[in-house]
């Protein structure tokens, strides 16, 4: 069952610790390089820093917000939940844009977390629906750092032909919990359009704080200059989210993991019934024209593989 959103006004005890976390990260690298996809020069102007990783603080002085107990309590009221194991955070900062695609956040399954999976099959397996049965419950805490004009919040909680519900902007230390691998949401449209990067930036572009203006710099290059309430800066939480100590217990056994061999045959299975042509992959990493027939076939109502 999905978690059901809960709405907070007061996200963090003290916001200015997060200001200062957020100022203290820059500069930032895009969300190219942060993920080491392939070098390109039309990145948008999406940076990310990472807090937490596996359950683990990486990021100096972000301990305490990390293990948030306002997102905790709320994580447990979302899901039902007796057990919340918080497991990563991570800044996200944008630059005007259009708004995003209607989309899901990436989904963790049992087994399909490990190295040997690629990032890129984990969309393409939460929007099949074909792998409920190992799907993870986890929370997602989206708060917000961002005065400027636009960038809300809009989700489905009933799914896309329920209503649309949105937190606008300006957005202080707000923040909604709820099941973001599996409740529909996007951005609204940030800023204005003449401050869109059109032509995307060069991946390897950093986003630096000059006192109150965010400068993105290629090198010694100014690129673009924002003014701080233009760039829109948003905190993420996510948690494992367990109904009880069993629960929880029963996840730590490896025997009901997925693996990369009954991904492949799961979606090779439901290709086959919808009668679409393909050939078995060799590789989940390597094989382009596998990969382009999954990623066609399973996306996102508006048929981007976001």
């Amino acid at each position: 069952m999905m978690g059901q959103p809960v709405r907070l006004y007061g996200a963090f005890p003290d916001a200015e610790v997060i200001e200062r976390l957020i100022a203290r990260g820059a500069p930032y690298k895009t969300i190219t390089a942060i993920h080491r996809n392939p070098p390109n020069d039309n990145t948008p102007g999406w940076f990310r820093n990472f807090w937490a990783l596996g359950g683990n603080v990486i990021f100096d002085g972000a301990e305490e917000v990390f293990h948030n107990p306002i997102f905790i309590e709320a994580a447990k009221k979302s899901f039902d939940a007796e057990v919340i194991q918080p497991l990563a955070m991570m800044t996200n900062l944008n630059t005007p844009a259009p708004a995003s695609p209607v989309h899901l956040d990436l989904p963790f399954f049992r087994g399909a977390h490990e190295r040997e999976v690629p990032n890129w099959i984990l969309a393409p397996m939460g929007y099949s629906g074909l792998f409920q049965r190992w799907a993870i419950p986890v929370a997602s805490a989206i708060s917000w750092f961002y005065p400027g004009t636009g960038g809300d919040f809009d989700y489905w909680p009933e799914g896309l032909d329920g209503p649309c519900q949105t937190v606008k902007s300006p957005c202080i230390n707000k923040a909604v919990v709820a099941d973001n691998e599996y409740m529909y949401h996007r951005v609204g449209q940030m800023g204005i359009e003449p401050d869109y990067l059109h032509d995307g930036i060069s991946s390897d572009a950093l986003l630096h704080l000059d006192d109150d203006t965010w400068e993105i710099r290629r090198g010694e290059t100014m690129i673009r200059a924002f003014r701080r309430d233009q760039v829109r800066v948003s905190v993420l939480w996510k948690a494992y989210c367990f109904k009880d100590e069993q629960a929880a217990d029963a996840f730590r056994d490896p025997a009901f993991n997925l693996t990369p061999d009954t991904i492949v045959d799961i979606f090779c299975q439901d290709l086959r019934e919808r009668g679409v042509a393909f050939e078995a992959p060799t590789s989940l990493t390597d094989d382009h024209a596998w990969m382009e027939v999954v990623l066609r076939e399973y996306n996102s109502p508006d048929g981007s593989a976001y």
